[in-house]
């Protein structure tokens, strides 16, 4: 062996680490460059009227705009934010863009979750997800040198369209009105690789559920066997989740979204003194506590977590008759916010876990990526069987049927659901 070689593998080694130091990768032979700044899940933005442009005298409209007659929300940025592109599935890099940009977002919008390319040159994954197709209209006038008209256009012609961060997706939807009612969409050949067009999963986690479990699955309790008080309180529970989650029919924005510091405020008191607000438990759990507490691009169990206490709320209980310390349920985000800490609490607190496999995800159901183990995904049925969601990143509602494989195989291979006792699906 040529003892000149010797070092080599140390000195590979230490090219790597530098190489993912850099600011750019260019340096390091990739083409890709790296974003000066990081998606937080804190990003807002405000609502503007369609004629506003920021007094900027750069041109709304080119002939490659990527949205064309479709209904749409402008919105200005309240801070500089990352637009990205998808290259071979990784969200790289486009540009930065400024504080008080115009971006144009069409109404029929998808939330992609994609691998990122941060700062340091890592990917990165986050479920709060990015919103596709975004449209660039201008940049206040003290950056129009950074991005004349030709720049634009070159930006708003991305194969694919522009992605941003989702976390300005209450921005764009509002509190005030309803969320459009979802129409069923035709399976994809992504979606049949993991489910049957009925929804009916592919794939099984039976073993792990079970070790997790135990003898409780499936097991539903008999509504007969309840006391009169208890089935009353689990039915109008129950009701009070499926009315958040049901994107079968047109819902109430209000129930999952409100005014940002009304929600930060709500998140404080709810830890001071257990206080629940009736609605708002999106703004509440991803604006509010997940931002509050540093996980905001992580905040899907929160997010769940606060729909559970919002439905008790309006149905006149309290959740902590069942989420409580005594049997290590309480639903808190230092034990919660964990996708194994919520489905563990679901489970302490007498909710009974289901096998998707055998089981139909009924509205309001609250369903675990694989066995309901951390790091996954948790998210709630919103109609047709489980094959409408809605999660931290799609409130607004998501067809699993237009989802691709990548995406479901990562945050929505459903190997478990919970109901409250005595509520009980139906088999296939």
């Amino acid at each position: 062996m040529n003892k000149n070689l010797t070092f080599a593998p140390k000195a590979f080694l230490a090219l790597v680490l530098t190489c993912a130091a850099m600011t750019s990768l260019t340096a390091c032979g990739s083409k890709f460059q790296t974003p000066a700044i990081d998606e937080t899940g804190q990003e807002g933005a405000r609502p503007v009227d369609p004629g506003d442009n920021n007094g900027s005298e750069t041109p709304v409209d080119s002939p490659e705009t990527p949205i064309e007659n479709v209904p749409s929300s402008r919105v200005a940025l309240t801070q500089a934010m990352n637009v990205r592109k998808d290259v071979s599935g990784i969200l790289e890099f486009a540009s930065e863009i400024p504080d008080g940009a115009i971006v144009e977002v069409p109404e029929n919008h998808e939330v992609r979750h994609l691998d990122y390319r941060a700062s340091d040159g890592t990917l990165a994954r986050s479920s709060t997800g990015f919103l596709r197709p975004v449209k660039l209209i201008s940049v206040p006038s003290s950056h129009s040198a950074n991005f004349p008209a030709s720049k634009i256009a070159e930006l708003n012609k991305v194969s694919g369209g522009l992605h941003i961060s989702a976390s300005i997706i209450s921005d764009i939807e509002g509190s005030e009105g309803n969320f459009t009612a979802l129409k069923a969409a035709t399976p994809s050949s992504e979606f049949l690789l993991n489910y049957e067009a009925s929804g009916k999963p592919k794939f099984s986690y039976i073993t792990s559920v079970k070790k997790r479990f135990g003898d409780r699955l499936n097991q539903g309790v008999d509504p007969a066997t309840q006391s009169a008080a208890d089935r009353k309180k689990f039915q109008k529970v129950y009701s009070e989740l499926a009315l958040a989650g049901n994107r079968s029919v047109e819902t109430p924005r209000a129930l999952l979204m409100i005014d940002v510091a009304k929600a930060k405020q709500a998140s404080i008191d709810y830890e001071t003194d257990g206080s629940v607000l009736p609605n708002g438990a999106w703004t509440v759990a991803v604006q509010g506590t997940a931002v509050r507490h540093g996980f905001p691009n992580v905040p899907c169990a929160e997010f769940m977590s606060e729909v559970i206490r919002q439905a008790y709320k309006r149905a006149g209980y309290k959740h902590t008759d069942e989420f409580n310390s005594a049997n290590s349920s309480k639903l808190i985000w230092n034990e919660t916010a964990a996708v194994r800490g919520l489905s563990q609490a679901l489970y302490n607190a007498g909710w009974v876990p289901w096998d998707p496999a055998v089981y139909r995800p009924m509205t309001g159901a609250l369903l675990m990526h694989g066995s309901g183990n951390s790091p996954g995904h948790t998210f709630m049925a919103a109609g047709d069987d489980g094959r409408f969601i809605i999660d931290n990143g799609s409130p607004q509602g998501r067809d699993l049927r237009k989802t691709t494989d990548k995406t479901i195989k990562l945050m929505y291979l459903n190997g478990v659901f919970f109901l409250p006792p005595g509520i009980n699906p139906k088999k296939w």
